[in-house]
């Protein structure tokens, strides 16, 4: 008898799709289990069945599941649950959850393969000639539909393989593609017929005219316990030269045995050497606080001065779900963090961590993937960036979200546009996990929800030891400028704070927000600056490769010599990058060693790990950096931080600038003076008159918070109103123009909020698609996910019309 499953399929659609299975064929099949079927005419995916059930769709012709692949189900209830509020919530398909959510390497696919028929009884005689061509290919083995294609150099070739499959001379099979490869250690061991003594001298005799072989042998025999214990090549090749010819010539001989395990690529098997941090009595207060709320609410704001001591507190709560058997997910917002955390963590929990970010091979997250699906015990703490949040967690009792505050754990794109620490709070709640948001500058919607006592909200406004805050002061570059006390970017004033911090044998840190050497190329002759071929923005010249490059799509060049208008040699960078800022620091401060931590710099696996080690280990004396430079880092010997000009990040044109150029200055300075001596800051700026800066220097976060709260309610932005973003690209300029006003007019009619736009936004260009927004506003009084199905009733009658079929829509809820 068949039954039915609905399947959700890693693909852009709202529905689930259904498919047919014979009960006595697949016995143990379940809610959440992966299933491959066949989906178009030539294609095989992998899906996740959430539903099972005897109605059968009476409008489409129904298909038999191909593949069951797992023997328990991989997607628990409550992660379902996780995954449609995430798709509701930020207005995107379940299916884009289902692919953020899974490695790739789960997602089996398969194409529909051609061989030939074994039957005896073959009629080739009524072949036609294409038939007949296709049949001499299929002698070397099973062909692709492609390939088949390729081969009769046909675009449709389905009609000639159904009329072969008729004639009963070929037949079609499915094959899956596994992308996962597990990583294999071998093993070898001496063969059991070499046991005793008598055995062992006759090998050796043999072996005599081989001296390679007999030490190898030798070596073996010797440090192996007993004959027919394995031991890991890898090990032994530490230990005594050998090639791989020489392995292969001793199985060959049956001397000696193999075999291969697997083993996981992402181990982290310190032993602990350190007892549990010992709390201060400050510490201790604020502790003992958040264990108090967790009985009252399930989120607690944690707000702690940079260099508190946070770091200790959640450690003292992950013992507490350690010993629960829990599993604990620690969130960053940069992967630059993960290496001194997990150093720490190492120390005090052994070989019970994880670690899940996108510097890690497939492979290596697809083990973690499923280490946390089987809840193993090197697997109780993970370590990640955003995307952890969709781990398959099925006894996760905290969740620790550090630096909350952090733009970088909102996704962008693509879909699904999410913030990994609202999806963490959700998750918390659905599962019963405790949350803690951490930050020494809260997030005004944090903060907000603390006042109004959404939130638990504990404070340690002390730092560790008692160590005062930096001093931060206020450097005016007008007056600077004026009084000629300038040497490129750098003041006076704060070349002699860095030659007096590396007298003293300390460190110093320097904070530019731009990577590349300079942010544009221009012609002196003509005024021509070099823009990307793709996007609307301007070429950064980035000097260590000598190329020109898109920050937007990575369209990259080599520098001209002349103007690409004009002609002229007259080609000059302007503005500042972290490269320009190495050299000239390189100038300034002969004989000392200098690094930059950027984006440029970081790309390979453990690159973040490699500069971070040598500046803790006093091997770089200043290290110039962006933003993933001033999050969460410890450093003991860094005194002085200076940032060279505070006014690119206030300028930036968006709602959040004030309050993230708070945040941002307040974070690198916290960086300076974190044990026993007091550090400094300095700041740079055009516009030191600016209230801004005193707050910042004042630490003052509460003026802050009071000030952009007036702000925003009286213009309405977030927290006082929820945003949805609506984006349209196209290819035609016109186009663009046209279907973003019809969307405006058609929803302006039903919606009674206020809609801002249609505009382009601030980069109108990118990868070769016009952009045009809408930026839509929600009212507390107004009903949420009634305005969401408005918005889609309107995009499915947009999507309708022919001519917009071609402007890609999407939507990002909270934009920012």
């Amino acid at each position: 008898m068949n039954s039915f499953v609905d399947v959700i399929l890693p693909l852009p659609i709202n529905n689930s799709f259904t498919y047919s299975f014979n009960r006595k064929i697949f016995l143990n099949i379940s809610i959440g289990m992966r299933v491959v079927v066949p989906f178009g005419k030539n294609r095989l995916l992998t899906g996740v069945i959430n539903k099972i059930h005897n109605v059968k769709p009476l409008n489409y012709e129904i298909r038999n599941i191909v593949v069951l692949l797992d023997k328990n189900p991989i997607i628990s209830e409550s992660i379902f649950d996780f995954w449609k509020w995430v798709s509701n919530y930020y207005m995107c398909s379940i299916g884009d959850i289902m692919k953020a959510s899974l490695p790739s390497t789960l997602l089996l696919e398969g194409e529909t393969q051609v061989s030939r028929k074994k039957s005896k009884n073959l009629i080739l005689r009524k072949t036609t000639d294409d038939q007949f061509l296709i049949y001499e290919a299929l002698e070397g083995g099973p062909l692709s539909i492609s390939e088949v294609m390729s081969i009769v150099q046909k675009k449709s070739v389905m009609p000639i393989i159904e009329e072969m499959i008729r004639l009963n001379i070929i037949e079609l099979s499915q094959k899956l593609k596994d992308k996962y490869v597990p990583k294999l250690l071998r093993y070898v061991c001496i063969n059991n017929r070499y046991r005793g003594k008598k055995n062992q001298k006759e090998l050796f005799e043999n072996l005599k005219n081989s001296p390679k072989q007999y030490e190898f042998v030798n070596f073996l025999i010797k440090n192996q316990k007993k004959i027919g214990d394995y031991a890991k090549l890898k090990e032994i090749r530490k230990k005594i030269e050998f090639s791989s010819s020489l392995i292969k010539t001793l199985l060959d001989k049956k001397i000696l045995k193999e075999k291969f395990l697997k083993e996981d690529r992402n181990i982290y098997n310190k032993k602990v050497k350190d007892s549990k941090p010992l709390l201060t009595k400050k510490q201790k207060i604020a502790f003992n606080q958040i264990i108090q709320e967790f009985k009252i609410r399930n989120t607690v704001l944690f707000e702690g001065v940079t260099s508190s001591g946070k770091t200790e507190i959640y450690i003292k709560l992950i013992e507490l779900e350690i010993k629960k058997d829990k599993q604990v997910l620690y969130l960053l917002p940069e992967i630059s963090l993960a290496s001194q955390i997990v150093k720490r963590l190492t120390s005090y929990f052994g070989n019970k961590i994880k670690v899940y970010h996108s510097k890690y091979s497939l492979n290596e997250r697809t083990e973690v993937w499923r280490n946390v699906l089987e809840n193993k015990e090197s697997a109780r703490i993970i370590v990640g960036a955003r995307s952890s949040v969709f781990l398959p967690f099925k006894n996760l009792g905290l969740i620790i979200i550090d630096e909350e505050h952090e733009s970088s754990y909102k996704q962008f794109d693509p879909n699904p546009r999410y913030n990994a620490r609202d999806c963490g709070i959700y998750l918390g709640v659905k599962i019963g996990a405790k949350v803690v948001l951490g930050s020494a500058t809260p997030s005004i919607e944090s903060s907000q929800n603390a006042r109004k006592g959404k939130y638990g909200w504990v404070k340690l406004m002390e730092r560790f030891g008692g160590i005062e805050l930096p001093e931060i002061k206020i450097i005016d570059l007008k007056e600077s400028h004026n009084k000629k006390q300038m040497n490129g970017i750098f003041s006076n004033t704060l070349i002699k704070e860095v030659n007096k911090t590396l007298e003293d044998e300390h460190q110093v840190i320097l904070f530019q927000n731009r990577r590349g050497y300079s942010p544009i190329l221009e012609c002196l002759s003509c005024g021509y600056i070099a823009q990307c071929i793709q996007c609307d923005v301007s070429l950064t010249y980035h000097q260590v490769s000598n190329q020109l490059r898109c920050h937007y799509c990575d369209y990259n060049r080599l520098k001209p010599k002349q103007c690409d208008s004009c002609g002229m040699f007259s080609l000059e960078s302007k503005g500042i990058g972290t490269q320009q800022i190495q050299e000239q620091v390189i100038k300034l401060f002969p004989g000392i060693n200098v690094e930059r931590m950027d984006y440029d710099n970081t790309r390979g696996k453990f690159a973040f790990d490699k500069i971070i080690d040598s500046f803790t280990n006093n091997k770089i004396q200043i290290l110039i950096g962006t933003q993933m430079l001033i999050k969460g880092l410890d450093f003991k010997n860094v005194q002085l931080v200076g940032v060279l000009n505070a006014d690119h990040l206030i300028n930036f044109p968006d709602f959040r600038s004030y309050e993230r150029t708070y945040q941002m200055l307040c974070q690198v300075s916290g960086r300076a003076g974190r044990y026993e001596k007091k550090g400094k800051v300095f700041l740079q700026t055009f516009q030191h008159e600016n209230e801004l800066f005193k707050f910042v220097k004042d630490y003052d976060y509460e003026s802050m918070f009071k000030n952009q709260k007036i702000e925003r309610k009286k213009f309405k932005y977030p927290p006082f109103i929820k945003l949805i973003k609506v984006t349209f690209k196209n290819k035609s300029i016109q186009l663009i123009n046209e279907s973003s006003l019809w969307f405006y007019n058609v929803l302006n009619q039903n919606y009674n909020g206020t809609i801002l736009g249609p505009v382009f936004p601030y980069v109108s260009k990118v990868r070769n698609l016009f952009q045009k927004q809408l930026l839509i506003k929600i009212d507390s009084d107004l009903n949420q996910f009634q305005t969401k199905n408005m918005i889609f009733k309107v995009a499915t009658s947009f999507q309708s019309i022919a001519k917009f079929r071609s402007t890609k829509l999407s939507f990002d809820v909270d934009p920012y």
